[in-house]
């Protein structure tokens, strides 16, 4: 327990403390007899007793103060296990929904395009191969999807072999160059592992504009979801339009 008794102010008292754990609360500090902010405050006429009441005062509080904090750390842990996909490591449909609903109520005026994406014929690697070679494609799709995007665009997997991308100000006509893009520069090329299956990918997406309204989101959502059907239908390794 870091416990600091000081007669004169943080700044002139010449200790060899780490700013970051005072300023998180990780030491406590006894003021004696000067007034500037500390935990506990004591009059420069204190007795002994007075003293000892205020360090076991002082350990309380700190020991308070970093159980606070580590519940806090507890708590960004589980949410990010809440809100990430296990095997790929990218955002999961939880928090697809989340940014869905926050960035495209509260963005600024602008077209954005909402895109579908699923890898062809994923099961038959997992049946020929095993699901160690399937998840294994898995993440290397994700990882491609991930350095394609722009800085503020944001992937999802939504599970199984479909990821989500939310692609910020891009026009329809722009839009559907770059979902195409996206889409085969993601696909597997057959050399990632040795004998690896070529894969490719499908596409539906959808603009939309922002702020948009829920019924809005939830129209381009089925838009994008539809426009994926339709481009499996057709034969797969493509991209349409919702």
């Amino acid at each position: 327990m870091d416990v600091v008794v000081l007669d004169r102010p943080l700044s002139e008292a010449n200790l060899p403390l780490d700013d970051q754990r005072i300023a998180s609360g990780q030491t406590g500090m006894i003021a004696v007899g000067i007034g500037f902010p500390a935990d506990v405050s004591l009059p420069a006429d204190h007795s002994p007793r007075e003293l000892r009441l205020a360090c076991l005062l002082l350990s309380e509080i700190v020991r308070l103060r970093r159980q606070r904090e580590a519940s806090r750390r507890q708590e960004k842990v589980l949410t990010h296990l809440a809100l990430s996909d296990p095997l790929t490591g990218l955002p999961n449909r939880r928090a697809w929904d989340q940014q869905l609903a926050e960035r495209l109520s509260g963005a600024g005026q602008g077209e954005w395009c909402l895109a579908l994406l699923d890898v062809d014929l994923l099961h038959d690697v997992n049946d020929q191969r095993g699901h160690l070679e399937g998840d294994a494609c898995l993440r290397r799709i994700a990882d491609r999807l991930t350095g394609l995007v722009r800085r503020g665009d944001f992937v999802a997997r939504l599970g199984g072999d479909e990821f989500g991308v939310l692609l910020e100000g891009l026009d329809p006509n722009r839009a559907a160059a770059q979902v195409d893009l996206i889409r085969v520069q993601a696909g597997e090329d057959g050399n990632a592992s040795a004998g690896s299956p070529p894969l490719k990918l499908t596409a539906g997406w959808a603009a939309l504009t922002v702020p948009a309204s829920k019924t809005a989101v939830n129209d381009a959502i089925h838009r994008a979801d539809e426009a994926l059907r339709q481009a499996k239908r057709g034969g797969r390794d493509q991209t349409h339009a919702g």
